[in-house]
C-alpha cells in the first residue's frame, strides 16, 4: 500500500468537521489594516504595543496569540468556519480533516528540524511566535488573498507561496496529492527560515529550489521534469541575452507569467548549487549577499564573479550584473 493510500485509509474514518483543542492564549489588542479583502491585522501597529522589559517568551506568546487571533478571524470567512490547529512551532488554518492536519504540521515539525539542520549558519531560529500554514480550498480564494500583496498585473501559476510581509507566512491550495503538498511545504519553508537575510531574489529561490530537491531528490531528476535536459538547454539558450539576464540579477523575471519564470527558477538552482559546492565558503557569501552586492560578496568569498556560474551553464555571454540598469528596483526573493 502506497503512503497515499495508508493517509486516504486513516482519513476516511474522520469526522468531516473536527473541533482542534484550543490552547489559552493572552489577550492581545488586534489593530486590522482597512480596505482590504481578506482580514489582515496591522503588524506595524501591534508592534509598536510591544513593551522594552517583555521577556523572549512574553513576546512568543505575545506574536502567537495574535496570530491565533488573526487566523481565527481569517477562518470566519468560510462556511463552515474553519478552525486552527496547533503544534510546538506551527499554526495551521485549513479546512482538511484532522487528521490530515495532524500529519501536516508533522511533516512541517520534521522539515523545520531537517532544514535547519541541512543549512546551518544560514537558515535561523530567530523571530517571535509560530510559523504560519494556511491552506486554501478554493483556487480563486488563493490569488483574491494574494492579491493584497501584490501589484495588479500578470503573474505566473503557483501552488504555494511565502509572504515575506507583516508576519512572515506561507500558503498551500488544497487539492494537491500528499505527494505534492510536501515539497511545496519544504520550498516554501526554507524561504521562511531565511527571511532574516536580504538575500537577492535568484540566491533565495536557488536555496529553496535546493532544499526541496534535496529532501525529494525524485524531484529533481530529469523524469519528473516538464522537458528533456536537451529541451531546457534550447529554451535557456533562446531566452537568456544581455537585457533578460538583468532581469533575473535583479529578479524580475521571477514573476514573469511566461516561460522566463520557470526558467529563472532553473537557473536559480543550477547556479546555487554550484555555489555551494564549498559550502563553508557558500555560507559566508550568502551571509553578505545582499541585492545588489551580491557580485562583490562573491568575488570576496567565492573567490571569483558571479558571471562563472552562469558560464557554467549557458556559456559565454554578457551576463555580469549590472545594477545600474535595474530602473525598477530589486525584488527580494520573497516578491513581497
Amino acid at each position: 500500500m502506497t503512503m497515499l493510500s495508508r493517509l486516504k485509509t486513516m482519513w476516511a474514518g474522520d469526522k468531516p468537521e473536527p473541533t482542534p483543542v484550543r490552547v489559552q492564549r493572552p489577550p492581545v489588542e488586534m489593530r486590522w489594516i482597512a480596505d482590504v479583502s481578506w482580514p489582515i491585522p496591522d503588524w506595524q501597529a501591534m508592534a509598536q504595543a510591544q513593551q522594552s522589559d517583555w521577556t523572549e517568551r512574553t513576546l512568543d506568546d505575545y506574536w502567537t496569540g495574535g496570530a491565533y487571533r488573526w487566523l481565527e478571524q481569517m477562518g470566519r470567512q468560510w462556511e463552515p468556519h474553519l478552525p486552527v490547529y496547533e503544534s510546538e512551532h506551527f499554526l495551521l488554518l485549513s479546512g482538511g480533516s484532522r487528521r490530515e492536519c495532524e500529519v501536516t504540521l508533522a511533516f512541517c515539525e520534521r522539515s523545520r528540524r531537517r532544514i535547519l539542520q541541512f543549512l546551518p549558519g544560514i537558515a535561523s531560529r530567530q523571530g517571535h511566535g509560530k510559523h504560519v500554514l494556511i491552506t486554501f480550498g478554493d483556487q480563486d480564494d488563493y490569488y483574491d488573498y494574494v492579491s493584497n500583496y501584490y501589484p495588479s498585473g500578470e503573474f505566473a501559476m503557483s501552488s504555494g507561496m511565502f509572504i515575506d510581509a507583516g508576519y512572515g507566512h506561507f500558503l498551500t491550495q488544497e487539492g494537491l496529492r500528499y505527494e505534492e503538498i510536501e515539497p511545496v511545504i519544504a520550498h516554501e519553508l526554507a524561504h521562511c527560515l531565511v527571511r532574516h537575510l536580504p538575500l537577492p531574489a535568484w540566491l533565495n529561490e536557488g536555496i529553496a529550489v535546493n532544499t526541496e530537491h534535496h529532501f525529494f531528490p525524485a524531484l529533481a531528476h530529469p523524469h519528473a521534469q516538464q522537458y528533456f535536459p536537451h529541451e531546457m538547454t534550447a529554451k535557456h539558450a533562446a531566452f537568456w541575452n544581455r537585457d533578460t539576464i538583468q532581469e533575473f540579477w535583479s529578479g524580475k523575471s521571477f514573476v514573469r507569467p511566461d516561460d522566463g519564470c520557470m526558467l529563472s527558477y532553473d537557473l536559480a538552482a543550477k547556479i546555487t548549487k554550484l555555489a555551494a559546492g564549498d559550502f563553508n565558503a557558500f555560507r559566508r557569501f550568502v551571509l553578505r549577499a545582499e541585492g545588489a552586492n551580491a557580485g562583490a560578496a562573491a568575488e570576496g568569498e567565492l573567490g571569483f564573479p558571479l558571471r562563472n556560474l552562469i558560464e557554467a551553464v549557458l556559456g559565454e555571454g554578457p551576463w555580469d550584473p549590472n545594477p545600474e540598469t535595474w530602473q525598477e528596483g530589486i525584488e527580494r526573493g520573497q516578491f513581497a
